[in-house]
């Protein structure tokens, strides 16, 4: 984040979640929000691809941890 700190983030899990029960259009309502909520908070883009690479990495790591356990 570049200048502006913020610490009245009104981005909550529990409003996104609460928002609807169609898990599909919560993962897009969720990603969209926290997208929104990281622009407001002056994130760059690299930044936000750094976000978005550790989410991948950890849901990498969460499927290969599955893997690991299913060929057991």
């Amino acid at each position: 984040m570049q200048g502006k700190q913020d610490d009245n983030v009104v981005f909550t899990f529990d409003s996104i979640v609460v928002s609807g029960g169609n898990p599909e259009a919560l993962a897009v309502n969720l990603a969209r929000q926290f997208y929104q909520q990281m622009r407001k908070q002056e994130f760059d883009q690299k930044q936000i691809l750094r976000v978005a690479t550790e989410l991948v990495s950890c849901l990498t790591a969460s499927l290969d941890e599955y893997r690991k356990k299913v060929m057991r």
